[in-house]
């Protein structure tokens, strides 16, 4: 399993960074290198502190062509849940990948810290691959390639999010300008 923490700081009150990243997702996607649609899904109140927010996404890297007879661009989008809980300032959040998703998991909880400069967004997260057996290799083989693939991927999955708290950013930059 690959873990992760990534501070992002915000030069944003602490409300306002929080209101302003778990809202209006859609918007988003012109921000955002390599994503071609952020569409909302569902978006329902699950208590009177909680929404639960259903995303979808489609991304649009460069495969590479070592890559392309096993990843296809069908295989760069997926599903986000987020729960974002507004009493206690947290997002406990899920990526599902439309492909071999009963062995790819990606989930984790964001936090929001006052800080001197504003607010530090904290995104604590795992990425694990949970498959051990393929038929016609040995199981140690299987076992090694997942431990290789799972920090691979769980570094390329780090700047992905950061991107994403910079979209939020620079959408709040963009809305300050406009009102002045």
């Amino acid at each position: 399993m690959y873990q992760f923490t990534i501070v992002e700081p915000f030069n944003y009150p602490l409300r306002q960074t929080y209101e302003a990243t778990t809202k209006e997702f859609d918007p988003l996607q012109p921000y955002i290198p390599n994503v071609t649609l952020i569409k909302t899904l569902e978006c329902t109140e699950i208590s009177p502190h909680c929404v639960r927010w259903y995303l979808r996404f489609h991304g649009d890297g460069a495969i590479p062509a070592i890559a392309r007879p096993v990843i296809n661009p069908t295989m760069l989008r997926w599903n986000e849940i987020l729960i974002c809980d507004h009493e206690h300032l947290t997002i406990e959040w899920e990526i599902i990948a439309d492909h071999f998703t009963e062995h790819v998991h990606c989930k984790g909880i964001t936090y929001y810290h006052e800080a001197p400069h504003g607010t530090n967004v904290e995104i604590q997260g795992t990425f694990a691959i949970t498959l051990d057996h393929l038929p016609g290799l040995p199981d140690y083989v299987v076992k090694k390639a997942v431990n290789i693939v799972e920090v691979f991927i769980g570094k390329l999955i780090e700047p992905s999010v950061i991107r994403v708290y910079q979209a939020v950013k620079q959408r709040m930059e963009d809305e300050l300008n406009k009102k002045g």
